[in-house]
This record gives structure tokens, C-alpha cells and sequence, in this order.
């Protein structure tokens, strides 16, 4: 994949990640962050499962043995982003629950890049940039 393409699928997810937000605290305020998270994902996995289904991907579905149980995992991580989202839209606003979550994305990509799959070394400017993320994100919210 071209980095021109990944760069746009990135795009992509911080948009449908803005919009998802959105529409799940509305739903939230509608139902609750718990049912909304459900409904959410239920929702979702229809959506994935009929593309498993018309793109020919069955195979694949049907074939879970060499998975790992602890990438399963993900699921669970992909629920709680959820929750914890619809929970926190109500009390910060949209704009500011984003802020938060795209700063934890990234310091926590940093740690994993450097700790976890030891890709990567952590140069000053990287402690500068994190330092300024801090600082940012201070103004924005307050």
C-alpha cells in the first residue's frame, strides 16, 4: 500500500471516529452509554458480516483456529472505546472528548512503538512533541 493511501485510510478513521462519536452520544442520550454500545457494535458487525458475505471473504470468517484468543481481544477494546466515548461526550463536549482521546491514542502509540514492539527509539524531539501535546491540549480544554 502506497503511504498516499494508508495516509488517506488515516484521514478516514479520524473522521469516521469524529462522526461515530457523535452519533453514539446521541444515541447515548437517547438510551444510555451502555445500550448505545451495543447497539453500536451490533450494528457494526451486521454491517462487516454482510461485506464478509459479498466480497467472498467467507473462507477466512470460517477459519478462526490459528487466532490467537488474546486478539480477541480487540473486540473488547473496540467496546470500550465506545462506552467510554458516549460517557464522556455529556460532561466535555465532542471536540473536547476527541482532544483527549487522540492525545491518549498517540502517547500510548509512542509507548507501544518503543516499549512494547521496540520499533522505534525516543528522541528528544519526540519528549518535546509529547510536552506540547500536554500544553495543547491544557488550552483547548480549559
Amino acid at each position: 500500500m502506497s503511504q498516499i493511501v494508508a495516509i488517506l485510510f488515516a484521514v478516514l478513521a479520524g473522521g469516521s471516529t469524529a462522526l461515530e462519536s457523535f452519533i453514539n452520544g446521541e444515541l447515548g442520550k437517547n438510551t444510555s452509554p451502555l445500550i448505545a454500545t451495543f447497539i453500536s457494535l451490533v450494528v457494526g458487525a451486521i454491517f462487516f458480516l454482510i461485506s464478509i458475505f459479498l466480497t467472498g471473504n467467507t473462507n477466512s470468517l470460517l477459519d478462526l483456529s490459528s487466532i490467537s484468543p488474546k486478539f480477541l481481544l480487540g473486540g473488547i477494546f473496540g467496546g470500550f472505546i465506545i462506552y467510554f466515548t458516549t460517557k464522556s461526550i455529556p460532561g466535555l463536549g465532542l471536540s473536547n472528548t476527541l482532544i483527549i482521546i487522540v492525545v491518549s491514542q498517540i502517547l500510548i502509540g509512542f509507548f507501544m512503538d518503543i516499549v512494547v514492539l521496540k520499533e522505534q527509539t525516543m528522541h528528544l524531539y519526540k519528549y518535546i512533541g509529547a510536552i506540547l501535546l500536554f500544553i495543547g491540549t491544557f488550552f483547548i480544554v480549559s
